[in-house]
C-alpha cells in the first residue's frame, strides 16, 4: 500500500484542495491481489487504489470512454512472423499505466484510507486512476501519442498494433506491450525512450502474454495454455473430471 501511494504521489495523481460548491467527491477503495508467475509459482503480492467509478455521472465526471482491445489474431500474427524472421519478442510492463493518463474533466475523490486528512480536504485528480470510466481511454491517447513520436504508425485494421517501418519492428499495447523487430538496438532505444516517459519493467523475452504460454524451439515457437486451461477448470469446478483421449486433426 505504502509503495502505491508512493507511486500516486510521484505522478502526481492529484491535488489536496477543498470540496467546490455543487461537486461531490467519489471514494475509493483498496484491492488486495496475488499474482501468479505462469508456473503457478507466487510473482508478488499487490495492493491498488480503485476509485469508485460506478458514481460518476455522464457529463459530468466523463465524456467519451471507449477504448479499443487488440485482436488475439493480431497476437498470434505477430508471434508468427518474429518466428518465421527469427526476430526475438520481448514483454514490458508499464509500471501503473493506467495513472499517466490526463484527466480533462474536473473529478475529486475523497482522500484514500491510509493518508492523513487533518484539514479535511478532498482529492482534486490531475491523472487517471484505476476506476475511472475513462482512464483506459485517457493512458491508450498518452501511449499512442509516445509511440507516434517515436516514428510508430498506428494500424488501421488494429488500433493497439503500431508499426516502424523504418527501425522494421512493430509493438501491441493490451495491458503489456508486446514488442519485436530486427534490430535488437532500435528496440532497446524503444525500451529506453519509454521507460524515461512512463517507467516500465522490463520483462525480458515473452513466455506468457494474454493465456498464451510461448515456448521457444529451434524450430520456431510453440503456443499453448495449459495454465489457462486449468484455471478455467478450477473456476468452473471441473478440474477434478476424468481426461479422455481424441485423435489428432
Amino acid at each position: 500500500m505504502n509503495k502505491e501511494i508512493d507511486a500516486l504521489m510521484a505522478n502526481d495523481t492529484w491535488d489536496f484542495v477543498d470540496l467546490s460548491i455543487g461537486k461531490k467527491a467519489i471514494s475509493s477503495k483498496w484491492i488486495y491481489k496475488v499474482k501468479l508467475k505462469s508456473d503457478g509459482s507466487l510473482e508478488r503480492f499487490k495492493a491498488r487504489l480503485v476509485i469508485r467509478g460506478f458514481t460518476q455521472q455522464y457529463g459530468i465526471d466523463y465524456q467519451e470512454v471507449f477504448s479499443p482491445v487488440v485482436k488475439m489474431a493480431t497476437i498470434r500474427s505477430i508471434i508468427a512472423i518474429a518466428a518465421s524472421k527469427g526476430w526475438n519478442l520481448f514483454q514490458l510492463d508499464v509500471n501503473n499505466a493506467f495513472l499517466h493518463g490526463d484527466l480533462e474533466e474536473e473529478v475529486y475523490m475523497e482522500v484514500p484510507k491510509g493518508i492523513p486528512n487533518p484539514s479535511n480536504k478532498v482529492c482534486r485528480l490531475k491523472k487517471s486512476l484505476y476506476g475511472l470510466k475513462q482512464t483506459s481511454r485517457q493512458w491508450f491517447s498518452k501511449l499512442r501519442s509516445a509511440l507516434i513520436s517515436l516514428g510508430y504508425q498506428q494500424s488501421k485494421n488494429d488500433y493497439p498494433l503500431f508499426i516502424n517501418r523504418s527501425s522494421n519492428s512493430i509493438t501491441v499495447y493490451v495491458d503489456d506491450i508486446l514488442i519485436s523487430g530486427s534490430s535488437k538496438a532500435k528496440i532497446d532505444h524503444v525500451k529506453h525512450s519509454l521507460h524515461n516517459l512512463f517507467g516500465i519493467e522490463d520483462l525480458g523475452q515473452l513466455h506468457y502474454f494474454l493465456g498464451l504460454e510461448v515456448s521457444y524451439i529451434p524450430e520456431g515457437v510453440v503456443l499453448t495454455q495449459k495454465k489457462f486451461t486449468i484455471e478455467l477448470l478450477r473456476g468452473s469446478g471441473l478440474n477434478c473430471s476424468r481426461t479422455i483421449s481424441t485423435p489428432s486433426p
